[in-house]
């Protein structure tokens, strides 16, 4: 269901199926036409609401005030005079008072038991946001919702497999039950465990591939078809897609894990570009060498410091570093970016091949510190 507003303004009088004359106002000097929802009757308000979160063209606006009102708000910054109705909006405090720019948002977060999923489920609950923490590692998932809950934050540990549809719908259909709906999505769940398996091309067991394409890539678009519709109920919403430099640049090894990366990339372009007139923003974000238990375990302290010697910075990335970034990208701070892949490397990816090698790094560099064996940075 579209409204009709102008056939000059946005050109979709033909696919419209509502019409509320005299409801409508074009302003200055964006070309958006405001409708407000005290000017139509009762009955039509969610019918308004949704005409204008599925209007192809963005081209309309529902406001809630009345005249007085929207002459008031007329001074505010137009990325805060557009928010839909029913998305209350998030503002960031002064710096005496403790930030809550998640306050009545509801964020389900996946991989959330640990690492950089964890840190990001504490970061969301920190700044007031009821948080569902789901991993297919239901102690872990339970043992993060105590920490938000020993902080007086609020979330619910769901265990489940993202790879599994049905568990899938289940998840949200419990967010909503709980909490009430949906406005944030972290998907951040991934194979991890495939990677020690995961070699090159012509020694790849394919099994390794589907089960790898299974999660990281068809479990994330899963998470995102179920996260869509709630978001756009609720006027809009947020989500970041947790890719890796994998995803970016190529490998020795790890030729699923690097693939379904790079896939989560172009998915989250498109799911930007198809939903972004639903006020729902979407973007990647990329880590390089990001010290979680996990990769720590993994990595001998030869192999840490050849991959620390190719950083800019003179440290590894923490699992804090990743969410700081994360909730950056789902607050109101980042309300115009979307479509977005952000790189959080420590500048891995940025420099010239030999900088580490050569004489490119004034940077001083034990002697004998060479890079012996090919690896790749990772979450």
């Amino acid at each position: 269901m579209r409204v009709v507003v102008d056939q000059d303004l946005c050109g979709t009088t033909g696919q419209c199926a509502l019409t509320l004359p005299g409801t409508f106002r074009q302003r200055e000097p964006d070309g958006v036409a405001e409708v407000c929802v005290a000017t139509v009757p009762e009955a039509l308000h969610a019918a308004v609401r949704l005409a204008a979160s599925q209007c192809p063209v963005a081209a309309i606006r529902v406001i809630e005030s009345d005249a007085r009102d929207d002459e008031r708000a007329s001074a505010d910054p137009p990325a805060f005079r557009r928010r839909p109705s029913g998305m209350p909006r998030m503002t960031r405090t002064t710096q005496e008072d403790t930030m809550e720019r998640f306050e009545d948002k509801v964020a389900v977060v996946t991989g959330a038991g640990a690492g950089i999923g964890k840190a990001c489920a504490l970061a969301i609950a920190r700044e007031g946001g009821r948080v569902v923490v789901a991993d297919i590692d239901g102690s872990a998932a339970i043992a993060c919702t105590a920490q938000i809950a020993a902080e007086a934050g609020h979330a619910l540990a769901l265990a489940m497999d993202i790879a599994d549809a049905q568990a899938v719908a289940a998840l949200f259909d419990t967010a909503e039950r709980h909490f009430g709906g949906v406005d944030l999505l972290v998907n951040n769940a991934s194979a991890m465990h495939l990677t020690p398996r995961d070699g090159a091309i012509l020694d790849l067991d394919l099994a390794v591939w589907d089960e790898t394409m299974a999660t990281n890539l068809r479990g994330t678009l899963l998470c995102c078809r179920q996260a869509i519709p709630r978001m756009m109920v609720r006027g809009g919403g947020a989500i970041v897609n947790m890719s890796s430099c994998q995803g970016i640049s190529g490998d020795t090894a790890l030729t699923s894990y690097a693939a379904s990366k790079a896939a989560m990339n172009m998915l989250s372009a498109s799911l930007a570009t198809q939903y972004g007139h639903a006020q729902i923003r979407c973007n990647a974000v990329a880590p390089g060498l990001i010290m979680t238990e996990r990769l720590l375990a993994k990595l001998d302290e030869c192999m840490q410091r050849h991959l620390r010697r190719h950083q800019l910075l003179p440290r590894v990335g923490r699992p804090e570093d990743v969410a700081a970034l994360v909730a950056f990208l789902l607050s109101d701070d980042a309300a115009f970016i979307t479509g977005q892949v952000v790189c959080i490397d420590g500048g891995m990816l940025t420099h010239v091949p030999t900088y580490a090698d050569g004489g490119n790094s004034r940077a001083a560099r034990p002697a004998g510190d060479t890079a012996e064996a090919a690896a790749a940075p990772g979450r």
